[in-house]
């Protein structure tokens, strides 16, 4: 799940046209457990490195695995039997097509008697129902399989969600859990940080919501390559008449830092 944090911001006007902010991560994200389970790895170690992708918190998974390789085997036998009762469909109706046949023939003959023509009636009407009760088992069939396909799906993504991993690149800030925990929909697990870029953000009074537009950005009094990257459109409702800005710093090497920020006209 996807969380913007506040910052910690200082929209103190010193002098015309300057601010204050703190240089924060892009962004923030607090990834939680979307299943319930045991804890049976949580590498507490990777807390403050970079992530490489790969997997820091994962709950126990085998029952679910088990579960899966018994639905899959399953899966393939109802397949197998949807085949064969198509076949035997097929068969059935071939069968039933000769039985009206044979009961056409017969059925205005003189020389047939009622007894002969009502007995191959009820062998044609018999061969019929087994070819709709075979129609009725294919469907059955294909029901059971579409249930069985929903199952095999939402056991892959519970599996897939008891492998938690923070996206490559992204600071592993906080491991919320540790082994042998028990966790529900919802626990909080892992906090990381987008830190390929910064953002730094302050409060702009009216007046220089255009400057900020179309200016350059100076920090600490030196002119930068920085970019505004949006501005809110409707005043701030604590900061009043002020105009939330956020500026791109890309590829900090440290954060934390309060910088100076001005906007200068080009």
């Amino acid at each position: 799940m996807k969380k913007v944090i506040l910052f910690c911001v200082f929209p103190v006007l010193l002098l015309a046209e300057i601010y204050y902010a703190k240089l924060e991560p892009f962004d923030t994200y607090a990834i939680k457990s979307s299943v319930s389970g045991e804890v049976i790895t949580s590498l507490k170690q990777k807390e403050g490195l970079i992530s490489d992708g790969s997997i820091v918190v994962k709950l126990d998974d085998e029952l679910d695995k088990k579960e899966l390789k018994n639905a899959q085997e399953k899966h393939i036998f109802l397949n197998n039997m949807v085949a064969l009762t198509q076949k035997n469909i097929v068969n059935a109706k071939e069968i039933a097509k000769i039985k009206e046949e044979n009961f056409n023939k017969i059925k205005e003959l003189k020389t047939k008697s009622k007894v002969d023509k009502d007995n191959e009636y009820i062998t044609l009407i018999t061969t019929q129902n087994q070819v709709l009760a075979l129609e009725e088992s294919l469907e059955n069939l294909k029901s059971q399989l579409s249930d069985l396909t929903f199952k095999i799906a939402l056991l892959k993504d519970r599996i897939e969600k008891k492998s938690v991993t923070v996206a490559k690149g992204f600071l592993i800030y906080k491991i919320y859990t540790n082994e042998h925990d028990v966790v529900g929909v919802g626990s909080p697990l892992i906090d990381a940080y987008d830190v390929k870029n910064g953002k730094l953000s302050i409060f702009l009074s009216k007046d220089d919501v255009e400057l900020a537009k179309t200016g350059v950005v100076y920090i600490d009094g030196q002119k930068s390559d920085f970019k505004v990257h949006k501005i809110w459109s409707v005043a701030d409702t604590q900061n009043i008449s002020s105009y939330r800005c956020e500026i791109i710093v890309p590829s900090p090497k440290q954060f934390s830092g309060l910088f100076k920020v001005e906007f200068k006209a080009k």
